[in-house]
């Protein structure tokens, strides 16, 4: 956590040093917005070990959202600096336990040309959540606290030639939990990986991937080991159909290998589609599909196989008027064949489980003047698990706001 704090006292201070090297490149706006939440607790319907179903009523409540934030964007001759800070403080009418949220997002991005053909990128992505949330982004479901999740990537790129293009990346992941009650589940994970890029025509690009990964739950008991190993290979393509229709592909093979000898090596295919249609300079559709390993946030299956996919839509109807549109299903697969076994008879044997995840958002904004806006959101989320203990639910979210640009 000295690493993160450390970061944001830097970047805040690049924000407020900025001016000096460059006009205007901060802005700073504040959102208030007043919202209903049909399912504040996130009740629903959860199998209890002894196969029996425990039911809890929902609980509604109004809920006001501050959020402040703050935008870097910096652009030297051979350096940028892109910066966007978002604190956010949540109120509840009916939430007994604890009636405020404060969350922190923090993204950071830095770009560096040493020269032509060298160039240093490097990303940063934080988020400071609370309570259970299906989290927006990647869509991954969090145990029942408050976490820490923090993920650093910097590639360096070096074209060998005009067409060939050479990428060595890192990546840092870090997921914390407050509360010691989830120390099994907090882990760190190391990524090296080389991406070659071979450029076969002005709208053609094919790559060849190898990566290394290491996951270490670092604080997990002796009988929650779940840490390990992981190589990839694979394959990929970026391709311009015209200048309306783009598309990526990447698709390979992932050998998992865990340090738990009993659990056996664990092999998968993985792939990553996108594609980006602009049918007007207006509208915008984006399409994503993804397959692979994943993290498991249940404390005895070691990994899960998960499935994503996701659908965007954004239209400006007119220069004020804008409106935008998301829809994403995850499937997450965990198997008895990667699963401990504690030994408890009062603990159920792993089985294999499947759990589907559902979110559908909306927002219109209207541009009232240069400085302000106003919006109406929505957001539908659903979560259907087959894991013992694991509560499936549904939610509905509505909110209008204000939003203004301070500087």
């Amino acid at each position: 956590m000295k690493q993160i704090r450390l970061l944001i006292v830097a970047a805040c201070l690049l924000a407020l040093a900025a001016p000096a090297f460059a006009e205007s490149p901060i802005h700073m706006n504040n959102r208030l917005r007043i919202g209903y939440d049909d399912n504040v607790y996130q009740a629903g319907d959860a199998e209890a070990s002894d196969g029996s179903t425990v039911t809890h009523e929902k609980t509604d409540s109004t809920r006001i959202i501050e959020e402040i934030e703050m935008l870097v964007n910096l652009n030297l001759q051979r350096t940028y600096l892109g910066l966007r800070y978002r604190p956010s403080f949540i109120w509840y009418s009916n939430r007994d336990n604890d009636d405020t949220d404060f969350l922190q997002d923090l993204d950071l991005n830095f770009v560096q040309k040493f020269t032509p053909t060298l160039v240093l990128s490097i990303s940063e992505t934080l988020r400071a959540s609370q309570l259970p949330e299906l989290q927006d982004e990647n869509f991954v479901v969090r145990a029942d606290d408050d976490n820490y999740y923090n993920s650093a990537l910097a590639t360096l790129s070096y074209n060998v030639t005009p067409e060939t293009r050479i990428d060595l990346s890192g990546r840092y992941i870090l997921l914390k939990y407050t509360d010691n009650a989830h120390e099994n589940d907090n882990y760190y994970s190391a990524v090296g990986g080389l991406t070659l890029r071979q450029q076969l025509a002005s709208r053609t690009t094919l790559m060849g991937d190898l990566r290394y990964q290491t996951v270490v739950y670092n604080e997990a008991d002796a009988e929650h080991n779940r840490d390990a190993n992981s190589v990839f290979a694979g394959l990929g393509a970026e391709q311009t159909f015209n200048p309306k229709l783009l598309g990526s592909l990447r698709a390979g093979m992932e050998q998992r290998m865990y340090d738990n000898d009993a659990i056996d090596d664990n092999t998968q295919p993985y792939f990553e589609l996108s594609s980006t249609f602009l049918p007007t300079p207006a509208t915008r559709i984006t399409a994503a599909a993804a397959y692979s390993i994943y993290e498991s946030d249940v404390a005895f299956y070691l990994s899960q196989n998960r499935t994503y996919l996701s659908l965007s839509f954004a239209h400006d109807f007119t220069t004020k008027l804008s409106f935008y549109a998301s829809g994403a299903y995850a499937l997450n697969q965990y198997e008895a064949d990667y699963a401990l076994d504690d030994g408890d008879p009062t603990t159920p044997t792993p089985t294999d489980a499947d759990e589907n995840s559902f979110l559908v958002s909306a927002r219109l904004t209207y541009r009232i003047n240069r400085i302000n806006w106003v919006e109406v959101g929505y957001q539908f989320i659903k979560l259907d698990s087959d894991l013992v203990g694991r509560e499936s639910y549904d939610r509905n979210r509505f909110d209008v706001g204000w939003k203004i640009q301070l500087f």
